[in-house]
């Protein structure tokens, strides 16, 4: 029995040593790996800062060719996003002549999630007969939802996005919580904001994407959207309504006074911030007045940016902060102090 033990226990120990030693031999064989990677990326680098001199495509096609195809994908695509027009373009084209566009299609098949979202916008760069089919299959059947609304960006950029209600759909619910959905509304061209405006108007439409299409679309700064951004700050939901808010202040559209001042007693201390900002930026003395009963806000945000925005009102708004900042000691006299403090709007 104790000759069992002892020989149980050796076994063990031998284990234990050839383990470690596997351990040891992996981590060695790893660190290795990543000098090695990490060097043919400073080649491949240097390759490209001396191609965009001197335009040598030969030399800059043998060093991609000599290091292995991920590294040079990844490598190249840092450096492009340093470059422009033509330049870019002829990197580009030599990408392709090297066959990374294989590289990054298989990245978007077989990477892990990261690797995908970024190999999605690598394979839209380009642009082969093939690229729109590899994206629209990773848009329908990729397992990660970011990698979805990557996938559907990329092919916005191609103008080959599927209608706006297929892409909702194959993204899926969570993926709509995204905030990068307000970077795909943003790419859709002019010609296809009608879908943008319908999923507002549509009922069933969830709160994100309402606030998303209204953000995009306030971006534009076409003021033909204003009667349609007033109406949708009358929305009973406050995320909704503050988002249309916020698009009224960007647009600047002077009709949009009553609404402004309606928002600034809404229920909801999100959609009074965002009245009250948003009346700094139209900067309209009709403004003051709401502006200076919001100083007495209960909510600090809401009162320091009513301040902020009587502060952008030159010069009847500055001198009504003027007076309240030199009144009795209060909490909206101390917010009226400190952004005059602050210096000029």
């Amino acid at each position: 029995m104790l000759w069992l033990i002892w020989s149980i226990s050796i076994v063990l120990s031998v284990l234990s040593l050839l383990v470690m030693g596997i351990l040891i031999l992996r981590r060695l064989l790893k660190q290795r790996r990543k000098a090695a990677e990490a060097q043919a990326r400073q080649t491949v680098l240097r390759a490209l800062i001396t191609f965009s001199h001197d335009r040598d495509r030969q030399v800059l096609k043998q060093v991609v060719a000599s290091v292995p195809p991920r590294v040079a994908l990844d490598a190249g695509f840092e450096f492009l996003a340093l470059l422009r027009g033509d330049e870019h373009d002829a990197v580009i084209a030599l990408f392709a002549e090297c066959d990374l566009s294989a590289e990054a299609g298989r990245q978007l098949r077989k990477g892990n999630a990261a690797a995908r979202i970024h190999a999605a916008e690598m394979v839209a760069k380009f642009k082969s007969n093939d690229t729109a089919a590899a994206l629209q299959m990773a848009l329908e059947r990729d397992r990660s939802r970011e990698v979805r609304l990557a996938a559907a960006i990329a092919l916005c950029d191609l103008d080959a996005l599927p209608p706006l209600d297929a892409v909702l759909r194959q993204i899926g619910p969570t993926g709509q919580r995204s905030r990068r959905l307000v970077d795909l509304f943003r790419r859709l061209p002019a010609d296809r904001f009608d879908e943008l405006k319908a999923h507002i108007a549509r009922p069933d439409t969830t709160t994100f994407v309402k606030s998303a299409a209204i953000e995009a679309l306030a971006r534009t700064g076409d003021h033909r959207l204003n009667d349609l951004f007033q109406q949708a700050a009358k929305e009973a939901i406050p995320d909704v309504a503050a988002a249309a808010v916020r698009a009224l202040g960007l647009l600047g559209h002077p009709d949009a006074v009553p609404v402004l001042t309606e928002a600034m007693a809404h229920g909801d201390w999100s959609v009074r911030a965002e009245a009250a900002e948003a009346a700094g930026r139209l900067g309209l003395p009709d403004f003051v007045a709401p502006l200076l009963v919001l100083l007495d806000d209960d909510i600090w945000m809401v009162s320091y940016t009513a301040a902020k925005a009587m502060r952008g009102i030159p010069p009847l708004g500055e001198d009504r902060l003027r007076e309240v900042a030199a009144g009795e000691t209060s909490l909206r006299q101390r917010i009226a102090s400190l952004v005059l403090a602050e210096g000029p709007a």
